[in-house]
C-alpha cells in the first residue's frame, strides 16, 4: 500500500510538473500569437526551432532508450563507480558529435531550410535561413540536456523532464515580446538559442547538486558498452528517424501553402499534444521502470494482467478528453490565441485543424503506451517496423489529400496514421502477450466509447443553455458536465476502474 500511495503522488506531481511546463509552453504560443498571428514571421519561427529540434531528438531518444538500462547494469554487475564511467564517457562522446553537428548545421543551413521548409521563397526564405543559422548551434544544448535528463530519472528524479521548459519557456516569452517592440525579428532567434542552453544550465545544476555525479575526461568511441548501447537503440533510431521524416514532410508540404498554413498546424497540435504530452507521458514516465522489472521475470500473467489494467486506465482517461477537446475546439483555440494578430478568421483557421487533430489522439496515445511495452520487452524492432509502415502511410496520405484539403490534409494524414500504428502494435502484442483479456480489454473501450457518446451529446444539448457566456465559462461549465456525465455513466454499467475509484473515495 505504502508503495502504492509513492507512486500515487509521485504520478500526481509529475502530472503537475507537466502541466506547468505545458501550460508556460501555451503561454509562449500565445505570446507569438498575439504578436505575429499566422504571419510569414511565425510561420519562419514555428518551422526553424524544429529543424534542430527533429534532427537530434534521434540522439536524445538514442540516449534515453539505451542508456538507461545500460548504466543500470554496469551499476549492479561492476559497481556506480564503473557505471558513472560509462556515464562520463557517453557525455563526451555526445559532446563531440554535437560540436560537430552544430558545424555542419551553421555551414548548410541553406540545405537545411530547403529540406524542412522547402515551400518559403523570397524574404521569408532568406530569413528561415538566417534563423537557422544562428539557432543550430542549439544542438550542443539539445543533445547534452538528453544526457543530462537520462541520468537524472536513473537517480530517480522525475519532474525535471516538464520542469526544464520552464527556464525554456520564459526566455523565449521574454524575447518575443523584444523582438517585436524593438522591431528586430531577429532577436526571436537569438531568444531560442539562449533558451536551449537555459535548459541545460538547468539541469547541470541539478545534477551538480542532487546527485554524486563527476565530470571526468573519459573519450572511449570504441567502449564495447558504447556499441552495445549503439546495437540496442538502433531500432529506435531507425523508427524515430522516420517518425522525423514524417513532421519534415508535413512541415515542408505546409509551407508551399497558404500563408499561415505552418502555424496553424503548430497551434493546434499543440493543444491536441497535451493529453500524450502530460497525462500519458506522466504515465509512461513513472510505469516504465516497473514495466522493465515486471517484463524480467517470467510471471506471464502477471505481465499480462498489468499491460491489460494500463491499457484499460488510458482508455477511460483518453476517451472523455478526445470529445471535449473536438467539441470546444474553436474555444479552446479562442481562449489560448484569440487576441492582437491572432483575430476571429486565423481562430477559425486552427480550430478546424485541431478538431481533426483531436480524433487522432486516441490513436497517438496508445501508439506511446504500447511502445513502452514492448520496449520493457526487450523488443524495439516491431515498434519500429510498425512506425516505419505508419509513416510511410502518413506521407501517402499527405500527398493524396494536401492538393484538395491544403493544410487540413495534412492533419488528417497525421491523425489517421497514428491509428494505423496503434491497431498494428496491437495486433503484435496480443501475439506477443497470449495471456492478454481481449474480451475484457474490448468491453473497458466499448464502454469508454459509450461514456463518451452519450457526455458528447448531453454536452452539445447543454450548449444552447449558456451560449451568452464568455468561451472559458462555456468550456468550464461544458467541461465540468461532461465529466460528470461521463463518470456517471460508467457508474451506471458498473464499470470497475470506477467503482474502485469510487469506493477509495468513500473511505
Amino acid at each position: 500500500m505504502k508503495k502504492s500511495g509513492n507512486l500515487f503522488y509521485k504520478t500526481i506531481q509529475l502530472i503537475i510538473a507537466a502541466f506547468i511546463g505545458k501550460g508556460l509552453g501555451f503561454v509562449r504560443e500565445m505570446v507569438l500569437a498575439y504578436f505575429y498571428g499566422a504571419s510569414h514571421v511565425s510561420d519562419v519561427y514555428v518551422a526553424v526551432q524544429n529543424i534542430p529540434a527533429i534532427i537530434f531528438t534521434l540522439f536524445g531518444t538514442a540516449v534515453t532508450t539505451g542508456f538507461i538500462p545500460l548504466y543500470s547494469e554496469i551499476s549492479v554487475k561492476k559497481g556506480k563507480k564503473e557505471a558513472d564511467k560509462f556515464a562520463n564517457n557517453v557525455f563526451n562522446v555526445f559532446l563531440v558529435l554535437a560540436i560537430i553537428l552544430s558545424f555542419l548545421g551553421v555551414f548548410f543551413s541553406e540545405q537545411l531550410v530547403k529540406i524542412f521548409a522547402g515551400g518559403f521563397n523570397g524574404e521569408t526564405f532568406i530569413l528561415c535561413n538566417q534563423f537557422a543559422k544562428i539557432i543550430m548551434p542549439t544542438s550542443l544544448a539539445i543533445i547534452l540536456v538528453y544526457v543530462y535528463n537520462a541520468y537524472l530519472q536513473i537517480e530517480g528524479y522525475f519532474n525535471q523532464n516538464s520542469l526544464m521548459n520552464v527556464p525554456y519557456n520564459i526566455v523565449q516569452i521574454l524575447f518575443i515580446a523584444i523582438g517585436f517592440y524593438t522591431e528586430n525579428v531577429y532577436v526571436l532567434a537569438i531568444g531560442l538559442l539562449i533558451a536551449s542552453y537555459s535548459q541545460f544550465t538547468y539541469l547541470a545544476i541539478l545534477v551538480k547538486t542532487k546527485t554524486s555525479f563527476k565530470h571526468q575526461k573519459i573519450l572511449k568511441v570504441r567502449d564495447p558498452a558504447i556499441k552495445e548501447m549503439l546495437i540496442l537503440v538502433g531500432p529506435v533510431f531507425i523508427s524515430t528517424g522516420v517518425n522525423q521524416l514524417n513532421t519534415i514532410v508535413d512541415r515542408a508540404l505546409a509551407s508551399g501553402l497558404v500563408e499561415g498554413s505552418v502555424s496553424a498546424l503548430n497551434y493546434s497540435s499543440e493543444v491536441a499534444n497535451i493529453v500524450t504530452q502530460v497525462i500519458i507521458l506522466s504515465l509512461t514516465t513513472i510505469l516504465y521502470p516497473q514495466m522493465t522489472r515486471l517484463f524480467a521475470s517470467d510471471n506471464r500473467e502477471e505481465q499480462s494482467n498489468f499491460t491489460e489494467k494500463y491499457i484499460n486506465i488510458v482508455s477511460l482517461i483518453v476517451m472523455p478528453l478526445t470529445g471535449l477537446i473536438f467539441i470546444f475546439s474553436k474555444e479552446i483555440v479562442q481562449i489560448l490565441f484569440g487576441r492582437g494578430a491572432f483575430d476571429a478568421n486565423t481562430v477559425e483557421f486552427v480550430s478546424k485543424a485541431l478538431k481533426i487533430y483531436a480524433l487522432g489522439i486516441v490513436g497517438a496515445s496508445f501508439r506511446d503506451v504500447l511502445n513502452k511495452v514492448f520496449y520493457s520487452m526487450k523488443n524495439t524492432v516491431i515498434p519500429m517496423v510498425n512506425g516505419v509502415i505508419a509513416v510511410a502511410c502518413n506521407i501517402g496520405m499527405n500527398f493524396a489529400l494536401v492538393g484538395e484539403y491544403k493544410y487540413l490534409g495534412l492533419a488528417t494524414a497525421t491523425a489517421l496514421s497514428s491509428t494505423i500504428c496503434t491497431i498494428l502494435l496491437f495486433i503484435q502484442l496480443v501475439k506477443k502477450l497470449d495471456g492478454l483479456q481481449l474480451g475484457e480489454i474490448g468491453k473497458e473501450f466499448l464502454l469508454s466509447v459509450l461514456g463518451t457518446g452519450i457526455m458528447s451529446v448531453v454536452v452539445y444539448g447543454s450548449l444552447n443553455l449558456f451560449k451568452t457566456s464568455s468561451d472559458f465559462l462555456r468550456c468550464l461549465i461544458g467541461g465540468l458536465i461532461g465529466i460528470l456525465v461521463y463518470i456517471i455513466i460508467l457508474a451506471v454499467v458498473r464499470e470497475k476502474n470506477i467503482m474502485n475509484l469510487l469506493q477509495k473515495m468513500k473511505k
